[in-house]
């Protein structure tokens, strides 16, 4: 045991930006290993919150593709519809207004009934590409109070956009 916690300390000290002081040579540092208990426990903490972000993060593309499939991913050539579905999704993250994952949007009542359809067939790989570009940069021409997306010309206050039967309507 002692030797994995040398060896850890060691990593630790030349990768982990941490420093680690004997008083001198020949007298034995009395808090040595609970330091370098400390600091095991605190990267497993990080590895695994790490893990879960990883998580997180596949489920979200994963469903960003499969509402932008079950929507409307064959409704025009460019797929600009299905992208501004997924903006809409992510506009709602961040919105005080909505929950504040991609599934509590998706799954909230009365919102997206495609999704108990999400897991009949897959989405493209296509599908998971822009749904991977949507999750890490946005989409950059629709604005942030975009929150509506639907075949309904009532819904929001006032449409952004129309395109292929949709209406991509502010929210606030």
């Amino acid at each position: 045991m002692k030797k994995v916690l040398l060896v850890t300390a060691l990593f630790l000290m030349l990768f982990g930006n941490v420093t680690v002081s004997a008083k001198n040579s020949t007298t034995p540092d009395i808090n040595f290993e609970e330091r370098i208990s400390v600091m095991v426990q605190e990267h497993k903490v990080m590895t695994q919150n790490l893990i879960a972000y990883m998580e997180y993060k596949r489920e979200s593309i994963d469903l960003l593709a499969r509402v932008a499939y079950k929507e409307n991913w064959y409704t025009d050539k460019d797929k600009l519809t299905a992208r501004w579905t997924m903006g809409v999704v992510m506009n709602r993250v961040v919105s005080p207004y909505f929950p504040n994952t991609v599934k509590e949007v998706l799954y909230q009542k009365g919102q997206y009934s495609t999704t108990k359809y999400f897991f009949t067939d897959n989405p493209p790989e296509e599908c998971y590409e822009m749904a991977r570009d949507v999750w890490e940069n946005g989409v950059s021409e629709m604005p942030k109070n975009v929150l509506f997306q639907s075949q309904q010309p009532h819904l929001g206050n006032g449409h952004w956009k129309v395109l292929n039967g949709e209406y991509f309507a502010y929210g606030g």
